[in-house]
């Protein structure tokens, strides 16, 4: 069963590195079973990042909205939110991913890394809300108000979506 989590814990029972605070999100902050979903908030293409021997080097890293650390993106995650959410890394702010830990062989072992879920996380949201606020604009301008004010779990709401367009042709 897997458990859903979104901001970094740390307790007794958690990995040991979960207790140094680390500048970077890290297979070590989920548990067995767990999974982190998150909002990405910014993208950095060439962020300076120290390496274990103290020299500096630049990384693409990925920011979130929610309370976990910045994380290094590698080329599998990168193409993986590119397959989700497009090429441009612009047009992934405000969306959400699932984060999980997987083993993988790299230098000479096998270890666990993060990997990014291959789906649009799918967050059961009431859109009843949504859909009386939107109801409310009278222009295409403030249903596009409106809309941008929605969390992005309601955004990515597909019975949503279809809603909006329902709604946008109804004021042109």
């Amino acid at each position: 069963m897997t458990k859903i989590i979104n901001k970094k814990q740390k307790a007794t029972n958690r990995h040991w590195k979960n207790f140094v605070d680390k500048d970077y999100l890290g297979s070590h902050n989920l548990e067995s079973g767990e999974e982190l979903l998150v909002t990405i908030e910014r993208f950095m293409g060439e962020e300076p990042v120290k390496n274990a021997d103290g020299k500096e080097s630049l990384k693409t890293v990925l920011y979130f909205k929610e309370e976990v650390p910045k994380m290094i993106m590698n080329i599998t995650n990168g193409n993986t939110i590119s397959n989700l959410y497009g090429t441009h890394p612009d047009q992934w702010i405000g969306k959400q991913i699932q984060i999980y830990a997987a083993p993988v062989k790299a230098f000479g072992k096998t270890q666990d890394a993060l990997r990014i879920r291959d789906f649009i996380p799918k967050i059961n949201v009431d859109i009843s809300t949504y859909e009386s606020k939107m109801k409310t604009a009278k222009s295409l301008d403030e249903l596009k108000t409106i809309w941008t004010s929605f969390p992005a779990s309601a955004r990515n709401t597909e019975t949503l979506i279809i809603k909006k367009e329902e709604i946008k042709s109804t004021l042109q």
